[in-house]
């Protein structure tokens, strides 16, 4: 009789036990899942456009990003307060979501646009490069006023931070740079360009002027001096056929034929040798004197003088030779050809008087030296 009390109890603790867990049951199911993994789902995507510097390059849609993720935040913890049962985290998600997809969009177009800028830079700095290659080979022996060749030192300083900005990945600041850069180095190339385009209107007189030396020395089996201005060189022929070629210096204004006395600048045209110097009777090692101002270079100074282009009182000069002492690496004599010694030496030897010295700007043409686009 006593074993049904404790059966019923039984009975009714597992009924009981039973009632509470299918209850627990229910309200863990009734409990919303945490957003989590939306929410670190959407930072990650975030960290990602940050770490492909999206901030810098897709700014406003990584603002968009980080303004929808701080909702997600806001409501969540706006939802937490609540009572647990009671707690809706679909805009939680749905804010997530957006920031999420705004964050991979982000890194998409960075990806893109950093391409393009590092694509844009690497052609820029090519660019440059080749147009301060070709100032350099040229322009800086140029008689061009220093503010010009200023620019051109200043753009060069710029383009080496541009390249240093390209190789941190920062390409935006590498174009502001490039930017700049352009600015001087174009301006300096164009100014100089002008000038040579101009210089060079005179290229077929030269050409007419070097074939005619060259069939002088070879119809009449003789020495021929060819002097080119650009590049500085100096030519040596015989009956026709060139033997030597050695580097050339010339006065500080050299571009451009002579005008007058203390210009500074070197005489082109045709000419002889008048005398050979040497034995302590040059201060530059020997020399060659040639026959400048020929009957030609009185008549066009007389000209100018007639027509105001030079003052009344001019001079034309004299004394033009071809010495030695050389070899200094830039224009630096009053008008004269400057040799180093040892080439000096060679072309004393076989120049006499009478041979032949032609002075032109060049034997090439201006495009085998820069671009004249």
């Amino acid at each position: 009789m006593m074993r049904y009390p404790l059966v019923k109890k039984l009975i009714f603790i597992a009924l009981t036990t039973s009632m509470i867990a299918a209850m627990l049951l229910l309200f863990i199911k009734l409990i919303p899942e945490d957003p989590l993994k939306d929410i670190e789902a959407a930072r990650e995507a975030i960290a990602k456009a940050r770490d492909h510097n999206s901030v810098i390059y897709s700014a406003k849609i990584f603002r968009e990003a980080r303004s929808y993720y701080d909702s997600a935040m806001i409501s969540w913890k706006t939802e937490n307060k609540r009572f647990i049962l009671f707690r809706d985290y679909e805009r939680v998600r749905m804010f997530a979501s957006i920031s999420q997809k705004k964050a991979n969009e982000a890194t998409k177009r960075t990806i893109t646009r950093t391409n393009d800028l590092r694509a844009g830079l690497d052609h820029e700095l090519a660019r440059l490069h080749k147009e301060m290659e070709d100032f350099e080979k040229i322009f800086l022996s140029l008689p061009i006023p220093q503010d010009i060749k200023n620019k051109h030192v200043r753009g060069k300083l710029l383009v080496k931070e541009a390249e240093i900005a390209f190789e941190k990945g920062q390409y935006v600041a590498g174009n502001v740079k490039i930017t700049e850069a352009n600015e001087y180095i174009t301006e300096s190339y164009a100014y100089a360009r002008e000038k040579l385009s101009d210089y060079f209107r005179n290229y077929n007189q030269w050409q007419e002027l070097a074939k005619g030396t060259i069939n002088e020395s070879r119809n009449n089996g003789t020495y021929a001096i060819i002097i080119e201005k650009i590049p500085g060189v100096i030519h040596l022929y015989y009956e026709g056929v060139k033997k030597y070629t050695f580097e050339a210096e010339f006065g500080k204004n050299w571009m451009g034929d002579k005008m007058s006395s203390g210009d500074y600048a070197t005489p082109e045209g045709r000419y002889i040798v008048t005398k050979k110097l040497s034995n302590g009777s040059t201060k530059y090692h020997k020399a060659l004197m040639i026959n400048y101002p020929n009957q030609q270079d009185l008549e066009e100074f007389n000209v100018r003088v007639q027509r105001g282009q030079l003052p009344s009182d001019a001079r034309i000069g004299e004394l033009i030779e071809i010495h030695g002492d050389g070899g200094r690496g830039g224009n630096w004599t009053e008008g004269c050809v400057a040799l180093s010694n040892s080439d000096m030496d060679l072309i004393f030897k076989y120049a006499s008087k009478g041979t032949p010295v032609t002075i032109i700007g060049s034997t090439m043409p201006l495009e085998k030296y820069i671009s004249l686009r």
